[in-house]
């Protein structure tokens, strides 16, 4: 480490040049210097060096009694004494009086630096330790932020998952997302019935399917680019009007992102500042994204429910049942806590002998199991999938459901984990579990009792899986997130527990 300020006190002027023109700043130090004792203690007083080069023989005070000055005013600041051939002896009591080294003249350039690097090795070490706890406690308060955005998240996603009115889904994430990412104003984009056009909805306005305000062009907007290509989108142009938003409308910045279901967008979610000069960062754009898993889910759940017409009146209590699944699934970040809350709410929901979920490895294109009920738990958690095994690896390289109650005529079924298991599989149910376009892992259902497999059967375990996607791989973000603050306190302890040498 360079760039320090060294103090030269020496009455030889030659010397005294020869180390701050030449000598310290090669080696990139900063320079001052003194001539004698009192000016030089009066240097070390005013602009309080990082180092002081301190010549044994000065006029008006010594080198000795510089250093016992400065020890009875408490002057921390490390001292190498400079003394002449033979003069060893007066080091002794120089280190007595707390100067850190000393070099003997004629001194080598070789013989400065080190000795310079010995008597600044503590106050290095105090500044990295300084800069490095710094460092660990900002990056600690950052984690301890993140954690609390994602707990605010995980409860805002229940209380929208609940709602089963498309109007009051539609505001609520609005109001949701203004407040996450402080904007001024949040819309909803949602594509018309021909799918050419989106029409907006805000807090201002009702859902209306057939209402058409300020429509926008799919091929030719932002909103639009993100509706066909499923990926956010952030601009900001901080200049004259800004960005176009809409008709009559003109803002500073926008941030848009897809509203997506099973890899399927649905809409878009928008959030623009139309006076405030504030673009939206990464984060913003985290926390909208997050928001909007919860918010496609919400969304069709609502409108699946207001769709229902009376030759479906029969089925609203199993909408009801399905609805609260999807809130049980998404109200917690405990990874555990998640699995067995699904894999009991699948079984409460379906006749069926057992259940299972799969995670993906994506790194090595492996599947394993997270949890199962009614096979052999300890034999079926050792079996590890290739992704081109079994009805569940077909389906997850896939990505699209499929169900057979017929295994044994099935040419993807991995008839060893029957073997391995025990278990005698008869009819099965797959469905990929599909976070933000990326399929995750699989559920699977395994021998329903009370009949076949059925498209009303898909249909059910399709929506339940999009639920279980987002859970578990918040989760998994959250089990994340709390290691590594787990980790940075660590370090952090055993830093301030830390001697130097």
């Amino acid at each position: 480490m360079s760039g320090e300020f060294i103090l030269v006190i020496d009455d030889s002027r030659e010397i005294v040049k020869h180390l701050t023109e030449t000598v310290l700043p090669s080696f990139g130090y900063h320079t001052m210097h003194a001539f004698d004792g009192r000016s030089g203690l009066e240097v070390i007083r005013d602009k309080e060096p990082d180092l002081v080069m301190l010549d044994y023989n000065l006029p008006q005070m010594t080198g000795l009694d510089v250093l016992q000055q400065m020890a009875q005013e408490s002057l921390k600041t490390p001292v190498v004494l400079m003394t002449g051939y033979g003069s060893e002896l007066s080091a002794i009591e120089a280190f007595r009086l707390g100067a850190k080294d000393y070099l003997i003249k004629p001194f080598t350039v070789d013989e400065i630096v080190e000795t310079i690097d010995r008597a600044l090795l503590e106050t290095r070490l105090l500044h990295d330790k300084a800069k490095l706890a710094e460092e660990i406690r900002r990056l600690r308060v950052e984690m301890s932020r993140q954690n609390n955005e994602m707990r605010t998240l995980s409860n805002i996603g229940k209380a929208i998952t609940s709602l089963l009115s498309v109007d009051e889904v539609l505001q609520r994430v609005l109001e949701a997302a203004t407040y996450l990412t402080n904007a001024e104003e949040a819309t909803i984009w949602l594509p018309d019935n021909e799918g050419k056009h989106l029409r907006p909805y805000d807090r201002q306005t009702s859902y209306r399917p057939n209402a058409q305000p300020s429509i926008l062009p799919l091929a030719d907007s932002a909103a639009g680019e993100v509706m066909q290509s499923g990926r956010p989108l952030r601009q900001s142009s901080m200049s004259g009007q800004g960005l176009k938003v809409k008709t009559g409308y003109f803002a500073h910045a926008v941030l848009y992102v897809p509203l997506q279901l099973r890899g399927i967008t649905l809409g878009v979610l928008g959030v623009s500042n139309g006076t405030a000069y504030r673009a939206f960062s990464k984060q913003d754009e985290f926390l909208l994204s997050f928001l909007a898993d919860y918010a496609a889910i919400a969304l069709e759940n609502a409108r699946v429910f207001q769709a229902a017409d009376q030759a479906l009146t029969s089925r609203l209590e199993e909408l009801n049942t399905l609805i609260h699944i999807t809130q049980t699934i998404t109200s917690s970040l405990d990874l555990q806590e998640v699995i067995h809350l699904t894999i009991k709410q699948v079984h409460d929901s379906w006749n069926i002998e057992a259940s299972s979920l799969w995670l993906l490895d994506e790194e090595n294109q492996k599947l394993r199991v997270l949890t199962n009920v009614g096979t052999a738990v300890e034999e079926l958690s050792k079996i590890e999938l290739d992704i081109n095994q079994g009805i569940v690896g077909h389906v997850v390289r896939a990505g699209q459901p499929l169900y057979t109650n017929d295994v044994t005529s099935d040419e993807h079924h991995y008839r060893q984990a029957d073997e391995r298991t025990g278990f005698h599989t008869r009819s099965i149910l797959c469905v990929p579990l599909i976070f933000r376009g990326k399929v995750v892992g699989a559920m699977q259902l395994l021998n329903k009792i009370d009949g076949d497999f059925d498209e009303v059967d898909l249909e059910r375990a399709r929506a339940i899986a999009a639920a279980i996607a987002i859970a578990v791989s918040n989760a998994l973000l959250f089990d994340e997130a709390e290691s590594q603050k787990q980790q940075l306190e660590m370090a952090l302890h055993q830093l301030d527990n830390a001697n130097l040498p």
